[in-house]
């Protein structure tokens, strides 16, 4: 799977000659495949609403005895035709799109970060993926984070990845990769295992160091800056970006979250059956704690990770709201159309 949404994304590249847009596109392409199953989820929202009355006339009747209220909310869906898990297909089908995407864009990250830590050792300034403000999308969006792969960033390629990129290379770069590298012994390239990945990134990093153009884009502005007293970071000259799509992720997660409140009557009804100090902490803790894992991935994730989270949220905010006008304008025909056959 993650092998296909690779040769889609390489395939939207080809296309549209930029990575950013690339994944935006993809990310549109996502929610438009998905799309039938969020209308799926709001009819059944919709339908949920409808048998409210009924769910709360047995739960004051069986309010005493859960299993049988169960058992009669049961035979109320049945005869409904509701599945109460229907609500959750979408999210069940949308999470593991999400991590296989993420590992798709990770595998493509690793791979470019490879490539420009190489032409950085061969004495070449690579030319960076640059998306909108953000010069390298396969680094984070961040004034804390360089434009040019770091050790920690090389520390994180896997060894299958090193072995697919040099054996892609010819044997010239080979020969200058090895003439660049101090201390160069023949069994360096040789990479299966972590530790020989680990000794790699470490000697490319090493040989890079020594170029002045990787040089130039390692310069600080501000070294080891104390924020809060809990984190130390550094500030380039050449800083990647400037933090908009971690913030983005947070402010339309926070607008998602809040919107999935007010159209969730399952939210609402289990609110009003279990109205207490911890249901409400709960509640507000969800409220906070998705925004601020927006920006915790965003922070350490490269940027076009960043792009396909804020650009889920938007599309999936937009489908959502055309989705609900959709169904209450056409209940408000329905009802137009009852109260004109009633009037007759």
């Amino acid at each position: 799977m993650t092998a296909l949404l690779r040769s889609v994304l390489d395939f939207l590249y080809r296309l549209l000659g930029n990575y950013g847009w690339s994944i935006a596109a993809f990310t549109i392409l996502i929610r438009v495949v998905l799309l039938p199953l969020d209308v799926k989820n709001r009819k059944g929202m919709i339908q949920m609403q409808k048998m409210q009355p009924k769910i709360n006339a047995l739960q004051k009747k069986y309010g005493n005895d859960q299993q049988k209220l169960q058992q009669k909310q049961a035979e109320l869906f049945k005869n409904e035709h509701y599945n109460p898990l229907s609500g959750c297909l979408p999210m069940l089908i949308q999470l593991p799109i999400l991590w296989i995407m993420f590992a798709a864009m990770r595998s493509l990250a690793n791979e470019q970060m490879a490539h420009q830590i190489i032409q950085y050792v061969c004495g070449q300034t690579p030319e960076m993926s640059g998306w909108l403000w953000v010069k390298n999308v396969w680094a984070s969006d961040s004034i804390f984070a360089a434009v040019v792969p770091t050790l920690e960033n090389l520390r994180q390629i896997p060894p299958d990845v090193w072995s697919s990129v040099l054996s892609s290379l010819p044997q010239e770069t080979m020969e200058l990769l090895a003439a660049n590298i101090p201390n160069y012994t023949d069994g360096l390239f040789i990479v299966s295992s972590n530790e020989q990945a680990q000794a790699l990134a470490q000697a490319l990093y090493a040989a890079a160091a020594l170029q002045p153009a990787y040089q130039s884009a390692m310069e600080l502005a501000v070294s080891n800056l104390n924020i809060l007293f809990v984190f130390t970071v550094n500030i380039y000259k050449e800083y990647n970006g400037l933090l908009i799509l971690p913030a983005l992720a947070a402010i339309t997660q926070v607008f998602m979250t809040k919107f999935t409140s007010q159209q969730n009557p399952n939210a609402d009804m289990a609110n009003n059956n279990n109205n207490n100090a911890q249901t409400q902490s709960m509640n507000n803790f969800m409220k906070y704690f998705f925004p601020i894992l927006s920006i915790w991935f965003c922070l350490i994730s490269s940027a076009s990770f960043a792009i396909y989270w804020v650009t889920s949220n938007i599309v999936a905010g937009i489908s959502n709201y055309a989705i609900s006008k959709y169904f209450e304008n056409k209940t408000d025909d329905t009802n137009a159309g009852s109260q004109g056959v009633l009037k007759a």
